[in-house]
C-alpha cells in the first residue's frame, strides 16, 4: 500500500470516526438510577431502570405522583449541557396543550449533589434541587429536549399527572456534554490536521 494511499485512508477514517461521534458521542446516558415502586405501577415490565438507557419502547413507569433520580457520575459545568428525554405513550394524539389525549406529565429538576435521601412520594430531599422544565407527553414521544442553565449531576423527573395509573414512562434520557455543532467543529478539525499531514507527507516523498 503506497504512503497516498495509507494517507487517504486514515484522514477518511478521521473523518467517519468524527461523524459517528458526532451522532452517538454527543448523548450520554445515565450511570445510575433511583426509582422506587410507590404502588401504582403493577406492569413489572415497567420497573426495570435499565430500560432508560436506550431509546427502545422500553421504558420505565414513573407511576402517578412517582419520581426517579438519574445520576450522571460527575459534576457538569454550567451552560455546557442540554438533555432530552423520550416519553412513550402508545397510540399518542397530541393534543393542543401538548398532552396525548392519554395525558402524563412530569417536572425535571437538577442538582449538583444528593445525599440519597427520600420520603415516600417526595423525592426532591438531601439537595437543593431546581425545576428546569415540564414535559408534557405529547411532546416527548420523539424526544423532549431542554437547556439546562447550570452545573449539575443529577437530574430528578418527578410525575405530576393527575388520572393515570402509572404514570409518566420514560424510554430514554440523556444529556449533551457538548452541542452537536460542537462535535462537527472537532469533526472538522480532525479532517483539517489530516489534511495538513498529508501534504507534509508529500512534500517529504518529493523531497
Amino acid at each position: 500500500m503506497t504512503f497516498k494511499t495509507v494517507a487517504a485512508a486514515l484522514v477518511g477514517a478521521s473523518v467517519m470516526v468524527g461523524a459517528a461521534g458526532a451522532a452517538q458521542a454527543a448523548f450520554v446516558s445515565p450511570t445510575s438510577v433511583t426509582w422506587e415502586n410507590n404502588g401504582s405501577v403493577t406492569d413489572a415490565n415497567r420497573t426495570n431502570t435499565n430500560n432508560v438507557m436506550v431509546q427502545d419502547g422500553k421504558f420505565l413507569s414513573l407511576g402517578v405522583g412517582g419520581w426517579a433520580v438519574f445520576d450522571f457520575g460527575y459534576e457538569r459545568a454550567a451552560s455546557a449541557n442540554d438533555g432530552v428525554v423520550v416519553e412513550t405513550t402508545f397510540n399518542c394524539v397530541t393534543a393542543n396543550d401538548g398532552n396525548c389525549t392519554y395525558s402524563e406529565e412530569a417536572d425535571v429538576y437538577v442538582a449538583t449533589s444528593w445525599d440519597g435521601s427520600y420520603a415516600a412520594g417526595t423525592p426532591l430531599t438531601g439537595a437543593t434541587w431546581t425545576k428546569i422544565a415540564s414535559i408534557p407527553n405529547g411532546l416527548a414521544q420523539g424526544g423532549f429536549s431542554f437547556t439546562i442553565p447550570e452545573a449539575f449531576r443529577y437530574i430528578a423527573l418527578l410525575d405530576t399527572s393527575t388520572k393515570q395509573v402509572d404514570g409518566f414512562d420514560v424510554d430514554y434520557i440523556a444529556v449533551t456534554p457538548l452541542p452537536a455543532a460542537a462535535w462537527f467543529m472537532l469533526t472538522a478539525l480532525g479532517g483539517l490536521v489530516g489534511g495538513r499531514w498529508l501534504r507534509k507527507g508529500r512534500a517529504a516523498q518529493a523531497a
